[in-house]
């Protein structure tokens, strides 16, 4: 079972984005210059996954990553329960 998640631990080294149902802050992401596809193209084509800042909570992560044309990004994401994220900004480092 691909990006299992039990008791608020993501297994990300499993994640499947097809499994998830997945939301994109479009108007955030924008105001930083990414478009909602670029983030989806980083989450499918693999990332690095760790921790947010630990004052937002455990359920939000940083993805860092590259779209189809290698632009890097780094993603923040909030896991609001089993298989479901909103990403919520993100910008180009």
């Amino acid at each position: 079972m691909s990006g299992l998640q039990l008791a608020g631990v993501v297994y990300w080294y499993n994640f499947d984005p097809a499994e998830w149902h997945i939301e994109y802050d479009a108007n955030k992401l924008g105001a930083h210059h990414v478009e909602a596809w670029e983030a989806a193209e980083l989450i499918w084509n693999g990332f690095v996954a760790r921790p947010n800042k630990r004052q937002h909570g455990s359920d939000r992560w940083q993805l860092v990553g590259r779209t189809d044309a290698g632009r890097p990004l780094l993603l923040i994401v909030h896991v609001s329960g089993p298989r479901t994220m909103r990403v919520i900004t993100g910008w180009q480092i």
